[in-house]
C-alpha cells in the first residue's frame, strides 16, 4: 500500500517532524511504501508536489493547532480535486480536539489520537482488506453522516521495539541532517496547569534503554551525517540515573557529537555529577521551564518543584559550562502588569544565556483552560495562536486584573527590555514597517537604551535582507496554501 504523509508549513524551520519519521518507519517495516511531503522545509514546486497525492492509496496530514486553516484547505484539494479516497489527520491538535475537528471538516475520514505507530499500521491493514475502522483503537473516524470515537489505545510501553524514524523518505531530505532530532523517552507525570503534554504524550513516563539511544545515534551518524543532535523529550532528566548512563555511553562509544536539550530538563533533577557528565558527553545548551519567577505565582503552577530547586539546578549547569536558556510565561492566575515588570528584573539575576517569554494561551483539557472559563474573557480562538512563537503577541483571553492592553504592554516591555530578542516582529508586514514599529515600542518603553537598540535593529535588518534574497531565489512561483 502507498502512503503519503504531509508536514504543513510551521515556525520551526530546519526540523524534521520526528512523529512522521516514526510513522514512516513503522509502515515501511510492514512492507508499505511511504513518502513524506515536507512543506515546512521545502518550498519548491509546492503545487506540483501536492498533485502527487493522487498516486497514493491514503494521505495523512500532521496538524498543529495553529495550522488547521492550511490543513482544511489542503484536505479540500486532496479530496475534491485529486480524488484521494482516504484522507487522514493526526498530530497534537487531533489528540487535543480531534472529535470537533472531524465533526466540522468532512474531507477528513480518519483522525489518529495519541501515539500512532501501531494505529497507522492497523489502518493500512483495514484499508487493504476492506475491513472498516470499527475495531481500531485510538482513532476517530467518519461513518457516513456521523463521527465515531473508538476506544483509546494504550501507550507504547516498550519504546525499544519501535523502528528508528526514517527521514530518507522526506522530500526535503538532501543527504544530511545538520541537527538530528532524538526522543529518548515519552510522557510526563507532572501536572503543570498550562501544559498539554499529558494529553498528547500521556502522563505515564516511558523510557528507552540507554543502549538503544546510543545505537540510534550511531546509525544516524552513518546515515544522516549530523553535526549535532537535539533531545526532544518532555522530561529527559526524570530518571537522572538513566540520564547519567546515557551520558556515560555517549563518552564510552565515542559518539563525539555536540548535543542540546532545549526541552525536558527538570532543574530539581540536576546534580553536579549529571551536569558534569552532560558536559563531558557533548552537551552545550539546555532549556529550563521556569514559567514564573514570581514567588507567589510559581507554586500555583503545580510544577512539583520549588523556585530554589530551579535556581540551584541552573547554577549547577552553569558551573559545568553548559549554556542555560529559560522559558517564561506571562499571564498565569494572579499575574498582572506590575508583577511582570518585577519578574523581568528577577529573571535577569538568574544569569541565563537567553530567555523566551510567551503569553499564556490555554489548551483544552488543562487546568488553566477551566480556570479561564470561570475567571476570564475569551478574546480569540486558541486554535489561531502559535503558542511558542507569538510574533504578534496574540492574546487569547483577559481578566479583570490583567486587561488586553496590559497584556500587550507586558509582552512588549519584556521583549524590548531584553534587547536582543525582538519577538514583536510581524511577518505579515514589510521590513521597513517592522523597524518603524520596533522603534515606536523602544521609544515608549526603553528610551534610555535607544543607541544599543539601534545596533540590534541594524543587525536584524541585515539578517532579513540576506534571508529575503535567499527566499525569493528558492521560492515556488505558486503555493496553493497561500492561494497564490
Amino acid at each position: 500500500m502507498k502512503f503519503c504523509l504531509i508536514e504543513l508549513p510551521g515556525v520551526d524551520k530546519g526540523w524534521m517532524n520526528i512523529g512522521l519519521g516514526y510513522l514512516a518507519s513503522s509502515l515501511m517495516k510492514k512492507g508499505h511504501f511511504v513518502k513524506v511531503i515536507d512543506l515546512n522545509n521545502n518550498e519548491i514546486d509546492i503545487e506540483k508536489r501536492l498533485k502527487e497525492c493522487s498516486e497514493y492509496d491514503a494521505v495523512g496530514i500532521s496538524i498543529k493547532s495553529f495550522a488547521i486553516r492550511n490543513a482544511i484547505k489542503l484536505s479540500r484539494m486532496i479530496k475534491n480535486d485529486l480524488k484521494c479516497k482516504y484522507v487522514m489527520c493526526g498530530g497534537p491538535h487531533i489528540s487535543i480536539d480531534g472529535y470537533n475537528f472531524l465533526l466540522q471538516n468532512e474531507n477528513f475520514d480518519v483522525g489518529v489520537v495519541g501515539e500512532g505507530e501501531e494505529t497507522i499500521v492497523e489502518i493500512a491493514e483495514a484499508i487493504e482488506n476492506n475491513k472498516g475502522f470499527h475495531d481500531i483503537k485510538g482513532i476517530i473516524y467518519r461513518d457516513k453522516d456521523k463521527v465515531v470515537v473508538n476506544p483509546v489505545r494504550g501507550l507504547n510501553v516498550d519504546l525499544d521495539l519501535l523502528p528508528y524514524p526514517n527521514y530518507e523518505v522526506f522530500d526535503s531530505y538532501k543527504g544530511t541532517i545538520t541537527q538530528y532530532p532524538l526522543v529518548t523517552s515519552r510522557g510526563c507525570p507532572y501536572s503543570c496547569i498550562f501544559c498539554g503534554a499529558g494529553v498528547i504524550s500521556g502522563k505515564k513516563w516511558r523510557a528507552r534503554s540507554p543502549l538503544s539511544v546510543i545505537e540510534e545515534l550511531a546509525t544516524a551518524k552513518s546515515k544522516y551525517h549530523p553535526k549535532m543532535f537535539s533531545i526532544l523529550d518532555d522530561n529527559f532528566t526524570f530518571d537522572k540515573n538513566r540520564a547519567k548512563e546515557i551520558c556515560r555511553l555517549l563518552i564510552e562509544h565515542k559518539i563525539n557529537m555536540k548535543w542540546m536539550c532545549s526541552n525536558g530538563i527538570r532543574a530539581d533533577r540536576i546534580d553536579e555529577e549529571l551536569a558534569t557528565l552532560m558536559k563531558e558527553s557533548g552537551c552545550s545548551h539546555v532549556g529550563v521551564g521556569i514559567e514564573s519567577i514570581d514567588p507567589e505565582i510559581f507554586p500555583t503552577i503545580k510544577k512539583g518543584e520549588s523556585l530554589d530547586d530551579i535556581k540551584q539546578g541552573i547554577e549547577i549547569l552553569k558551573k559545568s559550562k553548559i549554556r542555560v536558556s529559560g522559558y517564561f510565561i506571562i499571564g498565569f492566575p494572579g499575574d498582572n502588569l506590575e508583577r511582570t515588570k518585577s519578574s523581568i528584573e528577577l529573571a535577569k539575576k538568574l544569569g541565563l544565556f537567553s530567555m523566551s517569554w510567551a503569553l499564556l494561551s490555554p489548551y483544552p483539557k488543562t487546568e488553566v483552560w477551566e480556570w479561564i472559563k470561570q475567571n476570564g474573557r475569551i478574546l480569540k480562538n486558541w486554535e489561531d495562536v502559535v503558542h511558542s512563537h507569538q510574533q504578534k503577541g496574540d492574546i487569547v483571553f483577559e481578566t479583570d486584573d490583567f486587561s488586553l492592553q496590559e497584556r500587550i504592554d507586558a509582552y512588549r516591555i519584556v521583549h524590548v527590555k531584553l534587547k536582543y530578542y525582538y519577538n514583536v516582529i510581524d511577518n505579515e508586514k514589510s521590513l521597513i514597517q517592522n523597524v518603524f514599529n520596533i522603534m515606536k515600542i523602544i521609544i515608549r518603553y526603553d528610551t534610555k537604551n535607544i543607541l544599543l537598540h539601534s545596533v540590534y535593529i541594524l543587525a536584524y535588518v541585515v539578517r532579513n535582507i540576506k534571508f529575503v534574497r535567499r527566499f525569493y531565489r528558492k521560492r515556488s512561483t505558486r503555493n496553493p496554501l497561500r492561494g497564490g
